[in-house]
């Protein structure tokens, strides 16, 4: 059994936004270019974007959860934290940091050059630009992230100071 997948490429932050199913069944997903391409070599890398066909199993490695019977066409996204998350950065000159703004929520924080460079591979000489980071730099740099993206909560820490 196949299923028809629709993808976008996103050439810019290098990403893929996957399409599956129609109307109020239908989800999107953000992954990866490499993750999808691994996973769905039959995809051309060379088109913007395309339907492709695909297992049940591909879709359950991209981040889909399927309908046990397959009766239905019932798709539900599972692994959020597959989505890479968005950051624009900006060297401020009077402080010689970096300022890290998280696309999306209102998250921003200030980073050394130096940690900045090592964390994410950025040149030290680049003094602005968009990155497409995953869950795991995005908390090694410092922001809150959870399972659907942001998390906000309460820190105790700073609550005994208050």
């Amino acid at each position: 059994m196949s299923i028809t997948l629709g993808f976008i490429r996103n050439r810019r932050e290098s990403n893929v936004i996957i399409t599956v199913g129609s109307g109020r069944t239908r989800q999107e997903l953000r992954v990866t270019s490499e993750l999808f391409f691994t996973i769905i070599p039959q995809a051309d890398p060379y088109l913007y974007g395309d339907v492709v066909k695909t297992t049940p199993a591909q879709l359950v490695e991209l981040g889909f959860e399927l309908d046990a019977e397959m009766k239905r066409e019932v798709f539900r996204v599972v692994r959020p934290l597959v989505t890479p998350a968005h950051v624009r950065y900006v060297f401020d000159p009077t402080t010689g940091n970096y300022i890290l703004r998280y696309v999306g929520t209102r998250q921003e924080l200030v980073i050394q050059p130096r940690a900045f460079s090592k964390i994410t591979g950025v040149s030290r000489r680049s003094p602005l630009g968009s990155l497409t980071l995953s869950m795991d730099v995005m908390s090694e740099l410092g922001f809150i992230v959870g399972k659907g993206g942001a998390r906000i909560e309460r820190s105790n820490q700073y609550i005994k100071y208050a």
